[in-house]
């Protein structure tokens, strides 16, 4: 297993990385894990539920036994299971808080179930829901993480309420999962691949990005690139295409994630690929530095998403290169 030393951030996968290789025939979740197992990819092991275990929320008591049981035979840790709020579940209306609290409580359950100490939900899992699952988390010994992904940053509203509230409640059981989408320094090359298979013209790509490079929230951003995308041309379709870019690529300075502790439960290490042993979209070095500042010992989840652009590289050798990535940082003196 490729992790690093002691007191320092731990290494780990999220089965989300393996999104393509999870659709090969004869690929199932038990072959799948042992396959990260002996690939070295651990030890922690984050899947997403609703993703990888087939009844969830309320899985046959077989399938958990199963999973159980093959993270003991590998020997792998179960690090966090993303589980998730679908405010839309029901059609015409959101779910009000009770129903919101009982839809998570019964993950929370089953994520204890299986093993797991920490569970992600997004953002759109306010400080009302959360403070109500706070005794059930307490109880259960599962951490509750809000995932911050671009384009939220600290400064974002919900974002600022949340850091409020964990301040003031000062537990353990709530709290962040900062993902390194949110401190980006450049589009992947995935990314403008992708615009170019889909027929979408250079210029339109190029303003795409001199709009991202412009100072300001991406919140703020969409009106101005959709207006001048529209006046070149673009069709409606292209422009949701190119609004992507903003959404999936935050500009937040490396430096704010300090601002996350103490109240950080686990970490997405996002990338889009490692080339000759650097990411050129995030400035990992700069990210893992705040990591050791504040002395952060849980797991880096290493997130490969350029699997949603293009199937030319195996996620799997992107793992590895990724987890060598950070455990050459984390370990420089």
């Amino acid at each position: 297993m490729t992790d690093t030393a002691p007191g320092l951030p731990r290494l780990g996968i999220t089965l989300f990385s393996l999104t393509l290789e999870q659709r090969r025939p004869g690929t199932d979740l038990v072959t799948l894990i042992r396959e990260v197992a002996s690939r070295g990819l651990g030890p922690g092991l984050e899947m997403v539920a609703f993703q990888s275990l087939r009844g969830w929320p309320r899985p046959e008591a077989s399938l958990v036994r199963t999973v159980r049981g093959v993270l003991d035979e590998t020997g792998l840790v179960p690090s966090c299971l993303a589980i998730n709020l679908d405010l839309a579940l029901r059609p015409g209306s959101l779910l009000i808080d009770d129903e919101a609290y009982d839809y998570l409580a019964v993950q929370l359950r089953g994520a204890a179930a299986l093993g797991f100490p920490a569970v992600r939900v997004g953002a759109e899992c306010g400080p009302d829901v959360l403070t109500r699952l706070l005794p059930l988390a307490e109880e259960l010994r599962v951490r509750v993480g809000v995932e911050i992904h671009s384009p939220l940053t600290l400064d974002a509203p919900p974002v600022a309420a949340l850091k409020d509230l964990f301040t003031r409640l000062d537990t353990g059981w709530l709290g962040f999962i900062p993902d390194f989408s949110a401190s980006m320094r450049a589009v992947p090359e995935a990314v403008i691949d992708a615009h170019r298979a889909a027929g979408i013209a250079p210029a339109l790509t190029e303003l795409a990005l001199r709009v991202w490079d412009e100072p300001g929230p991406a919140m703020a951003k969409f009106g101005e690139l959709e207006r001048r995308a529209a006046a070149l041309g673009a069709r409606p379709d292209q422009i949701g295409n190119l609004k992507m870019l903003l959404t999936m690529h935050g500009r937040m300075d490396p430096a704010r994630w300090a601002d996350f502790f103490p109240h950080v439960v686990h970490v997405h290490g996002k990338f889009y690929g490692v080339t000759d042993g650097r990411d050129p979209s995030i400035d990992y070095p700069a990210v893992l530095a705040v990591l050791r500042e504040q002395e952060y010992t849980g797991f880096i989840s290493s997130e490969y998403e350029a699997h949603a652009y293009t199937a030319r590289h195996s996620a799997f050798d992107q793992v590895a290169a990724h987890q060598q990535l950070c455990k050459s940082i984390l370990e420089a003196r």
